[in-house]
């Protein structure tokens, strides 16, 4: 399942989420290719009266640990703060350029490996 989730130093994460379980008691979780999400101060839009329409602002996402090995990072449960659903487009967003990213690298991967002639 893919979260969106606010750890114990503000920071929101997205990622796709798995429980750590030990002796039947969830401990923490798993996030799978956790990023950062970064937003742009909100541009309010005005209608003709004047009034507040709408905001909105740009979405930028970047790795949580970058110079880690792997893509599965274990975080304690009491470092968590809250999880929720992400707004459609930030899902859409993570889904497109994170997820379907590395299944067409792993994808990639295979198929050299399947060229291999001693294999």
């Amino acid at each position: 399942m893919i979260k969106l989730g606010v750890i114990k130093t503000g920071e929101q994460i997205i990622a796709k989420v798995e429980e750590m379980i030990l002796e039947d008691k969830v401990v923490g979780y798993f996030f799978i290719r956790p990023c950062i999400v970064n937003t742009s101060e909100p541009v309010i839009s005005k209608g003709e009266d004047g009034d507040a329409k709408g905001a909105s602002f740009d979405i930028r996402l970047s790795p949580w640990i970058p110079l880690g090995k792997g893509t599965r990072f274990p975080v304690p449960l009491d470092w968590i703060v809250t999880f929720i659903d992400p707004v459609d487009e930030l899902h859409q967003m993570y889904t497109r350029d994170i997820l379907q990213e590395t299944e067409e690298t792993q994808e990639q991967t295979v198929v050299l490996t399947d060229e291999c002639e001693d294999c």
